[in-house]
């Protein structure tokens, strides 16, 4: 028994690990998104090119980075739900992005002042009207 849990506790390590290279990555990525069209844009503007090809260019990096953040985020999530379904306990990693919550508390409330109350509330009620 012992070994077994010495193997779940270098799997865990492990999945940790990765998990955090994978916010490693999602951060490069998010410093790409930016950088490269500030490059493409200089490059364009020295050698004074065509646009319609950086534009292209440009749209082309987009996908292939998109399609990368994309792969990302599924592996680390398919490893987490391994990994909970492995050790039956409710573990729980953090996001991969930064921050406690991805939409603000600010944004919340403007949707229920928008709506006129909260969905949560609705869903208490059991949708009565």
């Amino acid at each position: 028994m012992e070994k077994q849990d010495n193997r779940y506790n270098n799997l865990s390590s492990y999945a940790k690990e990765l998990h955090e290279n994978n916010k490693k990555r999602i951060k490069i990525s998010g410093f790409v998104l930016i950088l490269l069209p500030i490059i493409l844009g200089l490059i364009r503007w020295m050698t004074d090119s065509d646009k319609t090809v950086f534009l292209m260019i440009w749209v082309l990096c987009m996908f292939v980075l998109s399609v990368y953040l994309v792969s990302v985020e599924y592996l680390d999530h398919v490893l987490q739900k391994r990994i909970k379904g492995m050790s039956n306990s409710e573990e729980d990693y953090d996001s991969l992005l930064n921050g406690e919550e991805i939409i603000p508390d600010k944004v919340k409330e403007r949707v229920r002042d928008k709506l006129g109350s909260d969905p949560a509330d609705e869903a208490e009620k059991g949708g009565d009207e």
